[in-house]
C-alpha cells in the first residue's frame, strides 16, 4: 500500500506564522509523505525554513511571488505550482498526490494610523489587489489544479477577530479579512467536496504585532497589546500552529467555519 502523500502550499511562508506552520507541520511527519510548496517574496528566507530534515519530506520554492493583482498571482504562483504537479505526474518516483492543503497566510496590515475617512484612492486599490484580488486569484487556482475527485482538498484562510468584530483604524485589514472568509464560505457550498476553513490565530507575538503596537491609531488598542507584550500574554506562533494542525489532522470542523485559536483548548 502506497504512503499518504500530501502537498501543502503556504503562502507568506519567508517568514512570521507561515514559517512556524511549515516548521510545524514538517516536525509532526511519521509515516506519511509531505511535499511543501513555500510561497514568498525572498529565496533565501524561504530556503531557510526548516521543514527538509525528514526523507519523507520534500520542499520546493517559489520565490519572487507577485500579489499585486489576479494576473500576477497568477502568473507568479499559480503556473508555478502547475509546473511542478506536472513533473511529479512525469516522474514515477513521486507517489500520486492523495492531499492538497492550500495555506494562505499571506497578507498585509494597511495603515493602521488611519480611520476609514482617511484613506486615499491610490492605498485602497493597492490594498485590496494584495489581499483581496490576488487571493481570489490563488484560491481559484488552486481548486482548478487540485479538485479532481481524486485528491482530498482543504483551503485554510488565516484569518482574525478582526474579520467577525469591528475596531477603529482597521478598515481595511477587516474588510480583506472578512471578504476572505466569505469566499471560503462560498466554496464550500459550491463544491461540498473541498474542505475549507478560517482560521483566526490570536495576538501572535511577532513582528506583526510589533508593527501594530508601533502604529494602531486607536490608543485603547494600543494599550491593550503593550498590556499583552509587556506581560507575556501574546499568543506564541508555534502554539497556534500546532492548533492549526492539529484541526486539519482531525478533520472534524464544520468546513467553512471560522476558529479562534482561543475557541480551542
Amino acid at each position: 500500500m502506497s504512503l499518504k502523500h500530501t502537498v501543502y502550499i503556504i503562502t507568506g511562508a519567508n517568514r512570521g506564522f507561515g514559517r512556524a506552520i511549515a516548521e510545524t507541520i514538517a516536525s509532526k511527519v511519521k509515516e506519511e509523505r509531505i511535499s511543501f510548496i513555500l510561497v514568498g517574496r525572498d529565496q533565501t528566507l524561504l530556503e531557510s525554513v526548516k521543514v527538509d530534515s525528514n526523507k519523507l519530506v520534500a520542499c520546493h520554492y517559489i520565490p519572487n511571488a507577485d500579489f499585486t493583482g489576479a494576473k500576477q498571482a497568477e502568473a507568479s504562483v499559480i503556473n508555478k505550482i502547475d509546473n511542478l504537479k506536472k513533473l511529479w505526474q512525469k516522474n514515477k518516483d513521486v507517489a500520486p498526490i492523495t492531499d492538497a492543503v492550500l495555506i494562505n497566510n499571506a497578507g498585509s496590515t494597511g495603515d493602521l494610523s488611519k480611520k476609514v475617512g482617511a484613506y486615499d484612492s491610490n492605498e485602497i486599490q493597492a490594498y485590496v489587489d494584495l489581499n483581496i484580488t490576488s487571493y481570489i486569484s490563488i484560491v481559484t487556482g488552486f481548486i482548478k489544479l487540485f479538485n479532481n475527485g481524486s485528491i482530498n482538498t482543504f483551503i485554510v484562510n488565516i484569518s482574525s477577530l478582526l474579520a467577525v468584530e469591528a475596531f477603529p483604524n482597521w478598515g481595511l485589514y477587516a474588510t480583506g479579512k472578512s471578504a476572505r472568509d466569505m469566499l471560503l464560505k462560498v466554496v464550500t457550498k459550491e463544491e461540498p467536496c473541498i474542505r475549507t476553513l478560517s482560521y483566526a490565530p490570536g495576538p501572535l507575538d511577532n513582528e506583526m504585532q510589533e508593527h501594530v503596537r508601533k502604529t494602531l491609531g486607536d490608543q485603547k488598542q494600543k494599550e491593550l497589546y503593550t498590556e499583552m507584550a509587556n506581560k507575556g500574554d501574546l499568543v506564541n506562533m508555534e502554539d497556534s500552529a500546532m492548533k492549526l494542525y492539529s484541526l486539519l489532522e482531525e478533520n472534524k470542523f464544520e468546513s467553512g467555519a471560522h476558529v479562534d485559536y482561543y475557541d480551542l483548548k
